[in-house]
This record gives structure tokens, C-alpha cells and sequence, in this order.
């Protein structure tokens, strides 16, 4: 709900003092943080054998249902022989496992060479995908790099859209690198009176309200459901709708000394999201 980040190397250090074991929920990361869309694990480039659970859902990037839980084969096989999910759970459908493994397909990139996928981050081994699903993905899906381009968009169009906020003045929770940006409304009277705005300018990226009890009373939010399909012309359009909103109601309140105008945020974007954090004050 706030796109924050878990500062996941520090968390990693203390592991290795204190012993602890360490669980990482991957559910809005994985596929569409990092380089290789491997998740914060990724972003940070922490080796997964220094997380003992990883986990996520299949809902978000890979556009089916059910989830995963990865860890050393000794937990694994006590998970499934133990826990109430593995004789309980039903089976996933053959065509959720489809969108699954067609989805990782592309993202990951396929190889019939052995030795490419030996090593992390890797391409997945052509034995562990269906012939058929093989024979469908085009060229560029299967090589992965299509897959890569998306998220190089998606952490584009994430950053773009954070930091552009920021510099128009609006107060944003969360990381900048985070596809999950929230901008404050604050009031629950303008979360109704925002969304009709919005919606009047008929902007290309959805806009969805958020308030009590999803957010605390006085935090009420709205959040931009950003993808690798949206292209900066998109942005901008979304950017001056809030722009012309946000004045209307209000809601520039943030502590930024130097602003940028509209205008100024859509012609220096590259500039904007190469900024480091210490340079955006």
C-alpha cells in the first residue's frame, strides 16, 4: 500500500550477525523489480541462498492466481508433508500453470544451452517448458529480450512518475524506484471530488482512490496503476491532469524548495530520473 522498500543489505548483514532466519514476501516485486524482474532480491543484487524463504503471487505480474513459496529442499519437503496447504489446497488448473510458466518464459528469456542457466540471475532451461508453449512465444519473448525492455519501461515510467510528483510540489509515500506510488489526498472528502476530476480528463493511465479502513483516516491516497505498456507521452498526460487537479484542490503540499513547472517536468524527464536521491531535494 505505500511502495516502500525493505533496505534489504542491511537486513542482510544483520542475518549473518545475529543468525536469525530471514523471510522475504516478494508479492508486488517479483517480475517487475530489478534488472532481470528477479524482485528486490534482484534490485539489491542479493544472493537468493542468503534468504531462507522467498515468497510471492502468481496475481500481479504473471497475470494468473496462486503463489510460491522457494527455500532449501529440506524446508520444502517438510512444508509439503506437514502443512495443512499441501493435502488441503486444491491443484492449480492447467491453464493458470500455462499463464504461469508462458509468463516466466518471457520474462526470464529460454535456452537449450546448459550452461546459461547454471548461474543467477539465469535463462530458464528449455527442458522446463512445454514444446508447445516453446513453439508459440515469439522470437524476441523467447530470447528475453522483450522481457527486458518492459522492465527497463516499467522502472522508467516508475521513476518518471515519482519524482515528477515530487518536483510539482504533491507529497508521495513509498520508493522511488517503486511501480507502486501513492500521492497523498490526506482529506476523505476530496477522494470523490479527485477521482471525478480525473476522470473528466480521460488520462490514459488508471487512477484509483484509496481511504478508510484500506488507509488510515487521515492518509487518504490515490494510486496510479502504472505498466510496462505505457510510454512517457502517457505520463505527461497523466502528469498535467494531476497538475491542473492538484491546484484545483489543494494538495501541493510538499517541502520542496525548488519546484519545477508542468512544462519543465515533461521536457527534462531523462534528467529527472537520472537525478540521485541527494540532488532531488
Amino acid at each position: 500500500m505505500e511502495g516502500t522498500l525493505v533496505n534489504l543489505p542491511a537486513v542482510v548483514e544483520l542475518k549473518r550477525k545475529y543468525k536469525f532466519y530471514l523471510y522475504v514476501d516478494e508479492a508486488h516485486s517479483i517480475g517487475a523489480m530489478g534488472p532481470n524482474g528477479r524482485g528486490v532480491i534482484d534490485y539489491f543484487r542479493i544472493d537468493p541462498r542468503e534468504v531462507d524463504i522467498l515468497m510471492g503471487t502468481f496475481t500481479k505480474s504473471f497475470g494468473a492466481s496462486g503463489g510460491y513459496i522457494a527455500g532449501s529442499k529440506a524446508l520444502i519437503s517438510r512444508l509439503r508433508l506437514r502443512t495443512h496447504a499441501g493435502p488441503y489446497a486444491e491443484s492449480m488448473s492447467p491453464s493458470v500453470l500455462t499463464q504461469i510458466i508462458a509468463s516466466m518464459s518471457s520474462i526470464m528469456g529460454v535456452t537449450d544451452d546448459v550452461s546459461q542457466t547454471l548461474t543467477f540471475p539465469s535463462l530458464a532451461p528449455s527442458s522446463a517448458v512445454p514444446q508447445w508453449i516453446l513453439e508459440q512465444l515469439p522470437p524476441a519473448l523467447r530470447d528475453g529480450s522483450e522481457g527486458k525492455e518492459r522492465l527497463q519501461r516499467l522502472a522508467f515510467n516508475a521513476r518518471y512518475l515519482s519524482r515528477a510528483l515530487y518536483r510539482l510540489g504533491f507529497i508521495t509515500f513509498g520508493h522511488a524506484d517503486s511501480a507502486i506510488i501513492p500521492l497523498l489526498l490526506f482529506h476523505p472528502g476530496k477522494m470523490g471530488v479527485f477521482s471525478r476530476l480525473m476522470l473528466e480528463r480521460k488520462t490514459p493511465i488508471v487512477v484509483v482512490v484509496v481511504g478508510y479502513p484500506a488507509t488510515p483516516l487521515i492518509t487518504s491516497r490515490v494510486r496510479f496503476c502504472l505498466s510496462a505498456a505505457h510510454t512517457k507521452e502517457d505520463v505527461d498526460i497523466l502528469l498535467r491532469a494531476i497538475d491542473e487537479v492538484g491546484d484545483a484542490l489543494d494538495l501541493k503540499h510538499g517541502t520542496i524548495k525548488n519546484r519545477w513547472t508542468i512544462d519543465e517536468v515533461c521536457a527534462r524527464a531523462v534528467e529527472l530520473v537520472n537525478l540521485e536521491e541527494e540532488d532531488d531535494a
